[in-house]
């Protein structure tokens, strides 16, 4: 009787300690526990690990870094202490969008903001959903990366740009300075703070050999760059392809061109047609009809029609109560008409969408310098310009500039900086450029050479015959 009553009392305090245990375990549809502990990476972890399909220990909210389907891995990073870690997914992971509706693995990409579960004891992830919180956009190209006080906007709205935010290119890790004004983006962030930028469409260069005939004159790379010709000049420009126009004085001639991701084409344009003396007639129609217009400077009357020499001239609208327009224009038929409606706002205010030609007169020359002093034996590029062999330094101008580094031999590269009247010098030293093995031919007689992308560090509308209007 006795070894009965203690066998039932045992068979009793099993009993009770497994459905004490249990209660305990986190279920397929339950959020981690109350009595969850942060660890050392920052995220929730439970004090019990399951091996039920769908059943976890720890969840987090992190940016994709990269997704390895051959190996079926995935890194994540948490933004709050700008850690990484890696886990792995099977069959068993469950992959929902952002309605909670089911999707595969395949449609998940670096880059995403996601809400993750997983087993953190096996490095196991159960489960992975795009988190509701999260915006995306798409196609971006007005952007401005180089706020201040950590900022950024996009479009007229700032956002706040942590310096953990994830920026990929080519499926690569890059910094923000990677990024230059002509790349296209995707951009995604929770609340107004930018968590990842992804180059979705980057840049190349284009330089031009045999020009001496055009110094001075301009250039127009679809309706993407207008830039002024200068000696030795290297022009960024985005991937595509291309009608290159290109015309000095009397001088003009045509030219396509494809422009690659990172490579450098070099267009000989040393079959430049000379044009002799020829002009268009242009009727311009501009709303308002009261604005003051100006070509290459100069007050002109469009009440009648305005003779023009062949080639590419820059037109300059203002208006009160409009914003400034600035436009280029590009004159090669006898008769053409252009047309432009101002945008309605403070006067003064640039409404022109071309950013490739630097308006040095609309940024503020402080009496500071900026020195660049590595690589040295570089040759230096601002925004098309060459500076010069480095290390260069030169007066600081305000704003936001393209960097570019080229040596003979070696892969070109683009760095984004922003300068601003703060009363302070500033110095960059950049990574060495890598060796370039590949040349190839692009057609007209040019050559590309294959560039790739690295780290950085820092001290610190219109109608008529071939009339064009770039904006």
């Amino acid at each position: 009787m006795y070894k009965r009553v203690l066998a039932l009392i045992a068979v009793i305090m099993i009993l009770t300690l497994t459905i004490t245990g249990c209660a305990s375990i986190v279920g397929n549809n339950d959020s981690v526990q109350e009595s969850g502990r942060e660890d050392d990476d920052g995220v929730v972890v439970s004090d019990f690990i399951v091996t039920e399909v769908g059943s976890y220990d720890s969840a987090d909210t992190a940016v994709v870094v990269s997704v390895d389907s051959e190996t079926g891995y995935i890194t994540f990073l948490n933004m709050a202490i700008g850690r990484q870690y890696t886990l792995s997914y099977d069959g068993t992971t469950y992959v929902r969008n952002k309605y909670e509706e089911p999707m595969a693995m395949s449609q998940i990409r670096a880059g995403d903001i996601v809400d993750v579960t997983f087993l953190k004891s096996k490095k196991k992830l159960t489960s992975i959903q795009i988190s509701p919180r999260s915006w995306v956009y798409n196609d971006v190209g007005n952007y401005n990366l180089g706020g201040i006080n950590k900022t950024a906007t996009i479009g007229s709205t700032t956002y706040s740009l942590p310096d953990n935010v994830v920026v990929l290119s080519d499926g690569e890790r890059k910094e923000v300075m990677d990024v230059v004004n002509k790349d296209v983006l995707t951009i995604s962030g929770v609340d107004h703070t930018i968590c990842s930028i992804r180059v979705e469409k980057g840049h190349g260069y284009l330089r031009l050999s045999n020009d001496q005939a055009l110094i001075g004159g301009w250039i127009e790379i679809g309706s993407t760059v207008v830039a002024q010709i200068t000696e030795n000049m290297l022009l960024t420009v985005p991937e595509g392809t291309y009608q290159v126009l290109l015309s000095n004085g009397n001088a003009s001639c045509t030219k396509d061109v494809i422009v690659e991701r990172d490579r450098e084409v070099i267009l000989n344009v040393g079959d430049l047609e000379i044009v002799k003396d020829k002009t268009g007639k242009i009727l311009f129609s501009i709303e308002p009809n009261d604005a003051e217009v100006r070509i290459d400077g100069e007050k002109v009357d469009i009440s009648k029609d305005v003779e023009l020499s062949y080639g590419i001239h820059r037109i300059q609208l203002k208006a009160d109560g409009y914003q400034t327009m600035t436009k280029y224009i590009q004159v090669g038929s006898e008769y053409a008409s252009l047309s432009f409606t101002m945008e309605e706002g403070a006067e003064g205010n640039e409404s022109s969408t071309n950013d490739s030609v630097s308006e040095k007169v609309e940024n503020a020359v402080t009496g500071n310098q900026v020195y660049i002093d590595a690589p040295r034996g570089v040759e230096a590029y601002m925004d098309g310009s060459y500076l010069g062999i480095l290390p260069v330094n030169f007066a600081k101008v305000t704003g936001g500039h393209t960097i570019s580094l080229r040596k003979t031999g070696y892969q070109s590269k683009s760095y984004t900086i922003y300068l601003y009247d703060d009363g302070k010098d500033i110095t960059y030293s950049f990574v060495d450029l890598e060796v370039d093995n590949t040349v190839t031919g692009n057609g007209n007689g040019s050559n590309t050479s294959t560039g790739s992308t690295s780290s950085a560090s820092t001290g610190t509308t219109s109608s008529g015959n071939s009339v064009s209007g770039n904006g």
